[in-house]
């Protein structure tokens, strides 16, 4: 007897551990330099032009737009998985992972664009 699998269950989930982990090792690399960045601010040790000078980087910005992508990323795997894992009514879940992906896409957008100054 053939068994129906649920929709969305069809894959194997190496595809979403492969981006979790990939965007965890990005995030891992990233983050202790805008955590860094930050302690300095509140030191003192840099002031706000010096923050808005290293901001103002191509490099820097560069930096930031991959560090958003990987946070974006993982975060949205992340709680997709425990969305299809814990809501099981297919009526919930695709709306819930739907405004989920919305509402991660408009701070995407934002910080882009306080990053490259497109305001």
């Amino acid at each position: 007897m053939k068994t129906i699998k649920e929709p969305g269950s069809a894959h194997s989930g190496f595809s979403d551990w492969y981006w979790q982990r990939l965007s965890a090792v990005v995030l891992a690399l990233l983050l202790p330099l805008s955590f860094i960045l930050l302690v300095a601010v509140y030191n003192g040790s840099i002031d706000q032009q010096g923050l808005l000078n290293i901001l103002d980087h191509v490099f820097s910005r560069v930096v930031h737009t991959v560090l958003i992508f990987a946070l974006i990323i993982h975060a949205y795997i992340g709680l997709k998985v425990i969305l299809e894992d814990y809501v099981h009514v297919l009526a919930w879940r695709i709306p819930l992972i739907s405004l989920m992906l919305v509402l991660m896409s408009g701070f995407a957008i934002w910080w882009l664009a306080m990053i490259w100054a497109w305001v």
